[in-house]
């Protein structure tokens, strides 16, 4: 005879691992739902909600912004988000705003589409190996000469084809 069905949540709590990773998306959601309200005021565009955009860890706010716009307007409404997560009874004692341009929430913002292979930067000239070669020749020892040597390598190899 089969047991009887019950949830995802209820199975993923049995197990420690997973279910601190779930109280804490749990505490995350909770988290996003408190801080929309402000951010659709004073960060216009920045949904919270959206999955990988708000994330606590270790009383520790992770934001997600996907441009450097949004993310100085997530910076300059901070004391508000904390003002509100302490009215909320959540304990935040930073929060960071990254940027990741690729995470968008407009389709026509940023490309999911990897830069192809015939770019014309990755078909480099056949002499831009040799001329990189020189310039390793003109600096002195140093990490900048190692790396100026790989660079004529790897210009040598890609003009090659």
């Amino acid at each position: 005879m089969s047991s009887p069905s019950r949830p995802l949540s209820e199975a993923l709590r049995d197990a420690p691992e997973a279910a601190r990773l779930l109280a804490r998306w749990e505490t995350s959601q909770r988290v996003a739902r408190s801080i929309a309200p402000v951010c659709r005021s004073g960060a216009s565009g920045f949904d919270p909600l959206l999955p990988g955009r708000c994330e606590l860890r270790d009383n520790v706010l992770l934001l997600t912004a996907s441009s450097t716009a949004q993310s100085a307007k997530l910076r300059q409404v901070t004391p508000r988000l904390l003002s509100t997560l302490g009215g909320e009874g959540i304990q935040v004692y930073e929060i960071r705003v990254r940027v990741q341009p690729g995470f968008t929430g407009y389709p026509e913002q940023g490309s999911t589409q990897p830069s192809s292979k015939d770019a014309a930067w990755l078909q480099p000239a056949a002499s831009a190996g040799e001329t990189m070669r020189k310039l390793a020749l003109a600096v002195r020892e140093s990490p900048l000469k190692h790396a100026v040597e790989r660079l004529a390598a790897t210009l040598v190899k890609r003009a090659r084809g």
